[in-house]
């Protein structure tokens, strides 16, 4: 299993994203062996922003919030009182950004590894967690 940030996510979907080739290639590598992706239920707000606000595009928005929230691509974790309570310390530990620190937390929980695009992730995460570049 692995935490996926929306990072990634966006940049499967799009080619004109960072890292999109990248991300393409881990995905399909991951979807060949049967790795099973997880994910805070927030990156169902992040993707959804992300398409909206970058690429003004609110139905396809709409459209991939439907395909996280009611596939079998990625399974969602709720962001309980305990997650969200160790993603704040998290946050003010190693200075990361509040939803960021969500996924963090999430693989700690977890004991699995982070795959993300954001540099302050992979900088800052490694010191709670492993994180990767897809």
């Amino acid at each position: 299993m692995a935490i996926i940030d929306a990072s990634v996510f966006m940049a499967l979907l799009y080619q004109d994203e960072p890292g999109h080739i990248a991300s393409r290639s881990w995905f399909g590598a991951v979807l060949m062996s049967g790795v099973v992706l997880s994910s805070p239920v927030i990156m169902v707000a992040e993707v959804a922003a992300a398409i909206s606000r970058s690429k003004n595009d609110s139905a396809r928005a709409s459209q991939f919030v439907q395909l996280l929230a009611g596939g079998d691509l990625i399974t969602l974790y709720p962001v309980t009182f305990g997650l969200a309570e160790r993603a704040a310390e998290i946050a003010a530990d190693y200075k990361i950004r509040g939803c960021d620190a969500v996924y963090v937390a999430l693989a700690e929980q977890l004991a699995e590894e982070l795959v993300t695009l954001d540099n302050e992730q992979l900088s800052r995460g490694t010191a709670v967690i492993t994180t990767r570049r897809p």
